[in-house]
């Protein structure tokens, strides 16, 4: 019994642990500005790089001019001007996670980021390996 209840309360971390959703600059959220679909990207084994084409719609309280760049880099992606809802396909090649931002380009204020997560199917394993001579 007691058995069954952990499981079922690991299961339930799991799952909420799955969820993603892109959070505002300001800790909420209510409303989701930015969003990449897919934001996991698999590839086969660990290391290796991962491609997806990750489309990200945007959809902004007000009209303005808003840029798309990477987190890390700061490397702006795409620009649009007085817009409030607008969509961009990347083509995505990484073999780690990467987190994007959504900035106004008036303010250089971030208004939401979202991460695109790479997983694998197989670990890197050391292995042992014996040599025979015979």
């Amino acid at each position: 019994m007691y058995f069954k209840l952990v499981s079922v309360n690991a299961l339930t971390l799991i799952a909420g642990m799955s969820v993603h959703k892109p959070v505002l600059a300001n800790g909420e959220g209510a409303t989701e500005i930015l969003h990449a679909a897919p934001s996991k990207c698999v590839a086969l084994n660990e290391g290796r790089t991962c491609y997806a084409d990750v489309k990200f719609s945007i959809n902004t309280p007000v009209v303005g001019d808003y840029c798309i760049r990477e987190s890390t880099s700061k490397k702006i992606l795409q620009c649009w001007a007085q817009s409030q809802s607008f969509e961009f396909v990347l083509g995505f090649g990484s073999a780690e996670s990467m987190s994007y931002e959504l900035i106004s380009k008036s303010q250089r204020d971030v208004l939401a980021v979202t991460t695109i997560e790479v997983n694998w199917v197989h670990k890197i394993r050391t292995k042992k390996r014996r040599w025979r001579l015979f």
